[in-house]
């Protein structure tokens, strides 16, 4: 099993800003390996991450965890660093990989004997301990795609299997030869997803299930068993929105509470614990 996640938003997206003081107070990939390392007894795996941050901080909470993996490497990250101090042009653009980009460069680096790859963002990640069960049984059954259905913002966008949650055998993703750049879709991922379909493969959406939503993206539980943030150390912004100061609100008191106490900010969500966060449901 090989998860692969990429740290570090694209510092150039228009969806929103990399907020350099955010990321280094709430750092999400350090969120995120803990719960991995924490859902994941028992299974064979690693965690391959590509960090775009930069951030010594960042890599330091990366190494704490033996079962991860690494890229690039350390000089490749200093020039990074430097790059990012410069007052001029983007050749911190030279050090980085966008998402896709990325999340391409990290499925060729995975052994040929691995059977399975999940992908998570960095501030998604599991939320119970059959996660992975939930995520690999239904490709062992014939399906091709198993994860996080993103169908929030449809038809805006057409919903899709979301890389903060994807699940398929490496042989699959290898013999559809089809890249995770936007392409003609309108995310990443979103190519993967409707090829797949095209051949007539099945897909296994677990679908956003909070008994509690403070927003119609932010904050999603999917099939019980993931979380995903929505949009980490970056302002609120999605292709649906109307109220972006609403949604920046939202962001943040979620994210206080997911760095404060995770579990009790999803026993909130699944309607298990009262809500105490000064958020309206919606």
């Amino acid at each position: 099993m090989a998860i692969l996640v990429v740290n570090g938003f694209d510092k150039s997206d228009h969806w929103g800003s990399f907020d350099w003081e955010e990321a280094a107070s709430f750092p999400w990939i350090g969120r995120c390996l803990e719960q991995v390392e924490r859902y994941s007894q028992g299974w064979d795996y690693e965690v391959i991450v590509f960090d775009n941050s930069h951030l010594a901080q960042h890599r330091r909470l990366i190494e704490r965890y033996p079962r991860v993996r690494l890229m690039p490497g350390e000089r490749h990250a200093s020039l990074g660093r430097l790059a990012d101090r410069l007052p001029f042009g983007r050749l911190s653009d030279l050090f980085e990989r966008k998402h896709p980009e990325a999340l391409d460069y990290l499925v060729s680096q995975v052994a040929s004997d691995v059977d399975y790859i999940v992908t998570l963002d960095s501030d998604s990640f599991p939320v119970r301990a059959d996660w992975l069960d939930v995520l690999v049984r239904p490709c062992e059954q014939g399906a091709a795609l198993a994860g996080l259905y993103r169908d929030e913002m449809a038809p805006a966008i057409r919903p899709f299997v979301h890389v903060s949650g994807l699940c398929a055998r490496r042989s699959d993703l290898a013999a559809l030869s089809v890249s995770f750049s936007r392409g003609m879709g309108q995310d990443v991922g979103q190519n993967i997803t409707e090829a797949f379909v095209g051949l007539g493969r099945e897909l296994f959406p677990l679908k956003r299930c909070n008994a509690i939503n403070f927003h119609f993206l932010i904050g999603g539980l999917y099939g019980e068993v993931l979380y995903h943030h929505g949009a980490g150390s970056r302002r609120a912004k999605f292709w649906t929105s109307t109220d972006l100061d609403g949604d920046e609100r939202i962001r943040t008191t979620l994210r206080d509470a997911a760095f404060d106490d995770i579990d009790h900010l999803v026993a909130i969500l699944r309607g298990q614990a009262p809500n105490d966060l000064g958020l309206a449901p919606i």
